[in-house]
């Protein structure tokens, strides 16, 4: 009875932790995507939107409404509803991907012109992009093993949630700490790793200690926050970037 009441007493911890990234990320959707969408969607944006963005932003607001839909589904005992979702998930990741890629491409060469310097900021989807598709397909792949499914889709999702958070948080650090170094750092990944904390909580708070997983995820992503924030300024990525949007389409 007392390692039934156990497993019941983590599985509440769990969902009440994914709950809450959840709605913090959906927070930071409607504060970091909502306003730059209505000054688009009224015609005041800086060039119209390709089609790439708009098959880009249309994907990654479903991707946020089916990773809700999971965790309630979970949350009501329904795993049959959560698994048959979890495929339209995987076949939605190659086209954010390509759209990815795409629409990032073509806002980069608009700041390239319009913005000298600009286009350094495509080393950030780049970072966000490329571990959203490592964790996620990871998680996909072991989603027969759910304690290691959960932590991965949350770290890959926690990729997307931070970005969306940046383009509030930034703004308004950035006048405050400024924007080199521990200011860039702070501007741009402050609230991803406020997501990694909470990871780092459920697992002390249902294993006593960080799941290899999850200490991975964590290393990995703020590695990666490190190195950007170093590449950032340097003329060595203004040139990588130029190289890398040569391929692509743009304004």
């Amino acid at each position: 009875m007392a390692t039934m009441a156990g497993v019941r007493s983590v599985s509440q911890i769990e969902r009440s932790y994914f709950l809450a990234f959840i709605l913090l990320g959906i927070a930071g959707v409607l504060l970091g995507f909502v306003p730059p969408s209505w000054v688009r969607f009224n015609g005041r944006a800086e060039f119209p939107a390709p089609l790439s963005l708009q098959i880009h932003a249309g994907l990654f607001l479903a991707w946020v409404a089916l990773f809700a839909a999971q965790v309630l589904f979970i949350r009501q005992g329904s795993p049959a509803l959560h698994r048959r979702l979890g495929l339209v998930g995987a076949g939605m990741i190659p086209l954010m991907a390509i759209s990815s890629v795409f629409a990032e491409a073509y806002s980069e060469k608009f700041e390239a012109i319009h913005k000298p310097g600009g286009q350094r900021f495509l080393i950030i989807p780049i970072f966000s992009l490329g571990l959203f598709l490592v964790f996620t397909i990871a998680g996909l792949l072991r989603r027969k093993r759910p304690a290691i499914h959960k932590r991965l889709l949350f770290l890959g999702t926690t990729l997307l949630f931070g970005a969306a958070w940046s383009r509030m948080s930034g703004p308004l650090l950035r006048p405050i700490i400024g924007y080199q170094g521990l200011g860039f750092f702070t501007c741009r990944f402050i609230m991803t790793n406020v997501f990694l904390v909470m990871l780092a909580m459920l697992d002390w708070r249902t294993k006593g200690r960080l799941q290899p997983v999850s200490a991975t995820g964590i290393a990995v992503i703020v590695g990666a926050e490190i190195l950007v924030t170093e590449l950032f300024f340097t003329e060595w990525w203004l040139s990588v970037a130029n190289a890398i949007l040569g391929y692509f389409p743009g304004p």
